[in-house]
């Protein structure tokens, strides 16, 4: 006869289970979708092949192409009858120049039909030349601002090119819902960062930062803080003899509260990426 504690392993494997089948689903839904939620937010655009895939050309000046492998698409957990889309929108068809500029827009979709509910945009908010875009995705983490705002992030990749001096960061934005608009509420906070200098054979010495983001109890003018938790560290690398040997430096912990001033989170400069 099964024990209780086996039971409620079993119950709890196969909620796990159902969990990943359901968020499987909805991303593939999310995916198959993608085209007709971006046809209605940009009436009149018109299909294109490029050098990286199939794009989207806007209709209207200025034009601007889409390419449908970098849209980011999810349902909302916060709200499943909302699908988020972060689209990036390159001002240049071509790939793979030494510069490239694209806008980025927001937008809050039906989730029953292709029908764009909200949206923002900020034009040349994404720049790419020595430090490329590396990645445009959703963050649907609960960041629930009072008992009727729940916000959701939008997270920009970027990676260096330089080989001795490897690079890496990625910037949060964090948006919400207000009446018919979607406005942003945190820009450019930095949540990770990469970056060091070596000598491309073993010396060298680097830095690693990892920020996570919690809601505060406190808040102010109606919205919680953000508690912003930072663990920074740094290593060193030595040539002995023939070995490249890895070491630790000392590791440091910190932890910052963001406000809400009635309009955004300010964040300081030491915090605030690209």
């Amino acid at each position: 006869m099964m024990t209780l504690l086996a039971q409620r392993t079993v119950l709890s494997l196969s909620l796990s289970l159902t969990a990943l089948l359901c968020a499987d689903a909805m991303a593939a839904d999310c995916e198959a979708r993608v085209y007709d939620l971006l046809r209605a937010a940009y009436p009149g655009s018109a299909g294109e092949t490029g050098d990286e895939g199939e794009l989207l050309r806007t209709a209207g000046s200025p034009t601007r192409w889409i390419n449908l492998g970098e849209v980011a698409c999810k349902v909302w957990p916060a709200s499943p009858d909302k699908t988020l889309l972060a689209v990036r929108l390159r001002h240049q068809a071509a790939t793979g120049m030494d510069s490239d500029t694209a806008d980025l827009e927001v937008l809050v979709a039906d989730s029953a039909r292709p029908r764009i509910l909200q949206r923002y945009r900020e034009d040349d908010a994404l720049q790419s030349d020595a430090v490329r875009i590396s990645s445009v995705t959703l963050d649907t983490a609960r960041y629930r601002l009072n008992e009727s705002t729940t916000a959701f992030g939008v997270r920009i990749g970027y990676t260096g090119s330089s080989r001795p001096n490897p690079y890496g960061s990625t910037v949060m934005n964090l948006y919400v819902v207000d009446g018919a608009k979607l406005r942003p509420v945190l820009s450019k906070l930095e949540v990770s960062k990469e970056r060091g200098e070596w000598d491309t054979n073993c010396a060298g010495e680097f830095e690693n930062v990892q920020r996570t983001v919690a809601i505060d109890a406190k808040r102010d003018r109606g919205y919680a803080g953000l508690r912003v938790n930072s663990v920074e560290e740094s290593t060193r690398n030595e040539l002995d003899d023939k070995d490249c040997n890895e070491v630790p430096g000392p590791t440091k912990k910190s932890s910052v509260r963001l406000a809400y001033d009635g309009r955004e989170y300010t964040v300081p400069d030491d915090l605030r990426g690209l």
